[in-house]
């Protein structure tokens, strides 16, 4: 999950996709423990998923005006070459 995704999100969609995470993460514990984890790297991206989510929530309730409009990075300066440096 992208972070532009979460930001776009309201606060009850927010709260509702770290309900299920948090749900996804305890499962897959449980069927790590029982051996039935097929897949280890699960638990992974779902933990980071959980704390990308988490973040957001926290940067939502901190500055609520830069979550309802994020900001378009600025464009990059562009480099001059070494001719037109020397001159």
């Amino acid at each position: 999950m992208k972070m532009k995704d979460l930001q776009g999100l309201s606060m009850p969609d927010l709260q509702k996709k770290l309900k299920d995470s948090r749900q996804e993460l305890f499962n897959l514990r449980f069927q790590m423990a029982t051996g039935q984890l097929q897949n280890h790297r699960q638990i992974r991206h779902v933990r980071e998923d959980l704390a990308q989510i988490l973040t957001t929530i926290h940067l939502t309730e901190r500055n609520p005006e830069l979550a309802v409009a994020p900001e378009a990075p600025a464009p990059k300066a562009r480099r001059r070459r070494a001719a037109e440096e020397k001159a």
